[in-house]
């Protein structure tokens, strides 16, 4: 034998009428709409989540696109700066040969 517990609910007149006449007993019609209500429920939060997932991992996915973008013009200024430098070194630096002068 399953425990049940009790449950007192008042339901407004044409919920109540509308139970009647489906001609089933007030319990089964009760315990399976909220049978339903709580599977349906439960479907719904299951699923969202990973809705979520997929739309959290396309923004990570845009995010790491752009943040290799980023990373690539970086590496392009950082490498023409590095070579500017090179090309022209301060006129007032010292030659290694006139070190000692």
């Amino acid at each position: 034998m399953q425990d049940t517990k009790q449950l007192n609910v008042k339901l407004p007149s044409d919920l109540y009428d509308r139970i009647l006449k489906t001609g089933k007993s007030r319990k089964d019609v009760i315990v399976d709409a909220l049978n339903m209500y709580f599977d349906v429920n439960v479907h719904n939060h299951q699923q969202e989540p990973q809705q979520n997932d997929k739309s959290s991992d396309v923004l990570m996915e845009k995010q790491l696109q752009e943040k290799d973008k980023q990373i690539s013009e970086l590496h392009i200024l950082l490498q023409t700066t590095l070579n500017q430098n090179l090309i022209t070194s301060p006129e007032n630096e010292k030659r290694w040969w006139k070190f000692w002068a």
